[in-house]
C-alpha cells in the first residue's frame, strides 16, 4: 500500500507514526496565533493623529525642528511632523508614536501645556 497509512492505536489514530495528539496540539497552537494576531489588529498600538495648533505671536519658526519637538517636552517615542502652515500662528501637525490611546493622548496633552501654544485641536478629517 503506497501513500499515508493510518493506524488505529487505542483511542488514537497515528498517520505515518504521529499520534492524533501531537496533530490536535499543533491545531490548537494555530488557532491560539490566529486569535492573537485577530486580537492585536483589532487594537491598533500606534498613534497616528492631525492636529490643528494655535500657536503665540512670539515663536520665529514653527517650521523648526528643534521647536517641534520641544513641543513634546519628555514624550520621546512621539514625533511631530508639520504638515501644514496656514499662517505664522496655525499649524497642522501630525503626531505618531507608540500606543495605546491614552499614551497618544498623553502626548497630546504635554503640547497643549506649553506656553506657546494657545490650542490645540485633533482633527476629524485627516483628508
Amino acid at each position: 500500500m503506497t501513500g499515508k497509512q493510518f493506524i488505529r492505536c487505542g483511542g488514537t489514530v497515528a498517520v505515518n507514526g504521529v499520534r492524533g495528539r501531537t496533530i490536535i496540539l499543533t491545531a490548537m497552537t494555530l488557532a491560539a496565533m490566529a486569535l492573537a494576531t485577530a486580537t492585536a489588529s483589532a487594537s491598533p498600538e500606534y498613534c497616528d493623529i492631525r492636529l490643528n495648533v494655535e500657536l503665540t505671536p512670539d515663536v520665529p519658526d514653527p517650521s523648526d525642528m528643534g521647536f517641534l519637538g520641544s513641543l513634546l517636552g519628555n514624550q520621546v517615542d512621539y514625533e511631530l511632523t508639520l504638515r501644514r502652515e496656514r499662517d505664522d500662528s496655525h499649524i497642522v501637525l501630525e503626531l505618531t508614536g507608540p500606543g495605546p490611546e491614552y499614551r497618544c493622548r498623553q502626548a497630546i496633552e504635554t503640547i497643549r501645556r506649553d506656553g506657546r501654544v494657545l490650542s490645540v485641536h485633533v482633527r476629524q478629517n485627516d483628508s
